[in-house]
């Protein structure tokens, strides 16, 4: 069996509220039985043999940001997987989101052991492209915008060729890249990075294609989210403030108090929707001002997704449809998120949680996949360890789910592959 190790500081919801619990343990590097129970395909986390394995067929589809488009809608038109087997996971160390598109998935690594990188990977197979040494920085962050793969960490934006790993530009920030994600707005050709400094933030715009800044404008205290951006506007949140920006100088259209921010914004045709104060929320786009009350929670919030008119909605409670028109609930399950993260595919959704439902023996965290329609569950995928967390959101491509973990120290994928093993667990 492969030996992981595992030290330093894990941030596994550092773009919310930038806890990290110190974890200090050797865990060995997990593979996986899966079994099928009930029409529910299920994967069984232990100490197992180590068999990485090809996906079927290479991905289609991308996921080029955090939460995947300039909207940060979290939503997508692919198919999730029918099953979730482990196929494999990768050599290269990251417990930072992945990027994916083009067959191709982009990591980076900025803790200095076992030394920060940015590496490209084969999407089917895992194997290794390029690699690229970068410093050492407490947060990372990237985006694909056309052939370029643009990544913020510590004080720099760096941008590299997509196929070569060769570095195009590099920009440095006024602040620091801390807690919170990049974003690409493909059509006018920029990134927009939140940095902070030690007392406020600022959100700042640079040129894809040259790492020419284009504007930075101040905000009141530290940014929480990614930026959004639909149109000519921008959207982004701090602690206390909803900002509206003009996109092509940065300039303030509003500023909108809002205290306590823990997710947001998502614009939507119906206004901008935010989680704060225990309740998600919609304001109106053009003033800011909260129309109306979505759903109420106690508790942290972990993930918000938009499509076609309805609100996907985890927080340590439960997982929900809303109507953003009406606030009607389509339907709730008392799945508990357990990490940052929700994507959803054309008739899927996909999320980290604990469900008491799964027949399992332990409520150890799980990446399941959930009827869109009705929140039935599709299959599940289960992993166990000391002080386990999935260290990002998982990330949601045409036919496979890509995911990092604490227990690997590495990215995984999830994928419509046969179980492993003919005999159940091997020995550890």
């Amino acid at each position: 069996m492969k030996p992981s190790k595992i030290s330093g500081t894990v941030f596994g919801d550092s773009s919310q509220n930038g806890k990290a619990s110190q974890i200090t343990e050797d865990i060995n590097r997990r593979t996986f039985l899966t079994a099928s129970i009930g029409g529910v395909s299920v994967g069984l986390g232990g100490c197992l043999g180590s068999r990485d394995r090809s996906l079927p067929s290479t991905p289609s589809g991308s996921w080029r940001q955090y939460m995947r488009d300039k909207g940060n809608t979290g939503a997508t038109g692919v198919t999730a997987p029918p099953r979730g087997n482990l196929a494999w996971t990768s050599d290269a160390f990251t417990r930072w989101l992945p990027v994916v598109a083009d067959g191709e998935v982009y990591i980076g690594n900025v803790d200095p052991n076992p030394g920060p990188k940015i590496v490209g990977l084969d999407a089917t197979d895992g194997s290794e492209r390029w690699s690229v040494s970068i410093e050492e920085a407490y947060h990372y962050t990237s985006t694909v915008i056309g052939e370029l793969l643009v990544a913020a960490y510590g004080e720099k934006v760096i941008s590299l060729d997509r196929k070569s790993g060769e570095q195009e530009w590099t920009a440095t920030l006024s602040g620091t890249v801390s807690r919170t994600e990049m974003t690409a707005v493909s059509a006018e050709t920029l990134v927009l990075v939140p940095e902070d400094s030690r007392q406020d933030a600022a959100l700042t715009a640079f040129d894809a294609a040259t790492g020419v800044q284009q504007w930075s404008t101040p905000l009141a205290g530290h940014t929480v989210d990614a930026p959004a951006v639909q149109g000519n506007s921008a959207f982004v949140a701090s602690e206390s403030e909803l900002y509206h920006l003009n996109i092509e100088d940065g300039s303030m259209v509003w500023g909108q108090s809002v205290e306590n921010v823990a997710l947001g914004p998502r614009p939507t045709a119906e206004g901008i929707v935010v989680a704060a104060n225990g309740a998600l929320t919609v304001h109106d786009a053009d003033t800011g001002e909260r129309l109306q009350t979505l759903d109420n929670y106690n508790g942290e919030a972990y993930g918000i997704a938009l499509a076609d008119g309805t609100v996907y909605w985890l927080t340590s409670e439960s997982l929900a449809a809303i109507s953003i028109e009406d606030g009607t609930e389509e339907w709730r399950l008392e799945a508990q998120g357990c990490q940052e993260g929700l994507c959803v595919g054309q008739d899927t959704i996909v999320a980290p949680v604990q469900y008491e439902e799964f027949e399992l023996e332990t409520t150890w965290p799980t990446i399941a996949a959930f009827d869109r329609e009705t929140g039935d569950v599709r299959w599940y995928y289960h992993i166990d360890g000391f002080d386990m967390v999935f260290t990002s959101p998982p990330v949601l491509v045409d036919g496979a789910v890509y995911f990092t973990a604490n227990t690997i120290d590495s990215v995984g994928v999830l994928g419509d592959i046969p179980p492993e093993g003919d005999s159940g667990l091997f020995e550890g």
